[in-house]
C-alpha cells in the first residue's frame, strides 16, 4: 500500500518474504491487538494487507474485518473483505471502525501525513488507529560490534532514494497526535539468531536489493552479509517495531 514501494512484487522470493515477516512481527502485533480486545462485534480495517496474515486472525477472533491494499494478489483470506485501493489517494471503505491497523507501511508512503488522518477518520468514536513501523537505529547491533555496517547503509540509502523513511516509526507518533488521536506508542525488538527463518527474512531483504546495491558496496560484502545471515554462531538485533496506539476520542 504505497506510490513508492520499494519492494518488487515480482521478485522471486517474494512470498516467502513476506511469509518470514509474518512469522517475525506476527507474534507481537497480535499481543497487542489482543489487549485492545479485538473480537466478535469488533469492525476492523487492515491497511496494506500483504498476505492477510493480521486480518484473518482478527476475522478468526469473531470481528468483522475489511482490507485494503494496491496489491490484493496475495491476500485470499476467508471471512475478509477485500479491496483495492491506495489510502494516499482515497479514502478507505466503509467507516466508523472500532479499529484500523497497518504495519509496515506508513513508512514507505510518499504522503504519510494524509494517509494517517484518512485511517483516523474513519474510525468510530473511542476506535483505535494502531500503526507499526520500524525504527532502523538499533538493525544490526552485534555483541562484537557493528555487523556489516556499511551493507546496512547502502541498503537503507536505496530504500530511501524511493522514499522510505528509516525512523518512521517514531514520526507515527506525531502523525497520530495531528490526527487529532490521544497517543501511546512502545517498541520492541526481536534477537535473530543467523540460520533461522528470521535471518533468512534479511537475507532476502538484501536478496532483493542487490542489484541497486552493486555501485555503492562490493558484491563480496553482500555476500560475506548473506553467509554470515546463515550462520548460527552470530545474533543481532532487529530494528524496533514502534507499535503506536491512537484512540478516538469520545464525544
Amino acid at each position: 500500500m504505497t506510490a513508492t514501494y520499494v519492494f518488487d512484487t515480482g521478485f522471486a522470493g517474494e512470498d516467502e518474504r513476506l511469509v518470514l515477516g509474518e512469522q517475525l512481527w506476527d507474534p507481537g502485533t497480535r499481543v497487542r491487538l489482543a489487549a485492545l480486545g479485538v473480537g466478535p462485534g469488533w469492525r476492523c480495517l487492515e491497511v496494506g494487507a500483504g498476505r492477510g496474515s493480521v486480518a484473518g486472525w482478527m476475522a478468526a477472533r469473531g470481528a468483522s474485518v475489511t482490507a485494503v491494499d494496491l496489491d490484493t494478489d496475495r491476500c485470499r483470506v476467508p471471512g475478509v473483505a477485500v479491496h483495492r485501493g491506495d489510502i494516499t489517494r482515497e479514502d478507505p471503505p466503509g467507516g466508523d471502525y472500532d479499529l484500523v491497523h497497518a504495519r509496515l507501511v506508513v513508512q514507505h508512503l510518499d504522503r504519510r501525513r494524509v494517509a494517517v488522518r484518512r485511517m483516523a477518520d474513519a474510525l468510530a468514536p473511542g476506535g483505535w488507529l494502531v500503526l507499526e513501523d520500524t525504527d532502523t537505529a538499533s538493525l544490526f547491533s552485534h555483541a562484537d560490534g557493528p555487523f556489516h555496517p556499511e551493507v546496512k547503509a547502502a541498503a537503507y540509502a536505496v530504500m530511501a532514494e524511493s522514499g522510505y523513511h528509516p525512523r518512521c516509526g517514531l514520526l507515527d507518533v506525531d502523525l497520530a497526535e495531528d490526527a487529532g488521536l490521544t497517543v501511546h506508542a512502545e517498541g520492541r525488538a526481536e534477537v535473530v539468531r543467523g540460520g533461522t527463518p528470521a535471518a533468512r527474512w534479511y537475507a532476502l531483504w538484501l536478496e532483493h536489493l542487490r542489484p541497486r546495491l552493486l555501485g555503492r558496496v562490493p558484491e563480496a560484502a553482500v555476500d560475506a552479509a548473506v553467509r554470515d545471515f546463515a550462520d548460527p554462531a552470530h545474533t543481532w538485533l532487529s530494528q524496533v517495531m514502534v507499535t503506536v496506539l491512537g484512540r478516538k476520542e469520545l464525544p
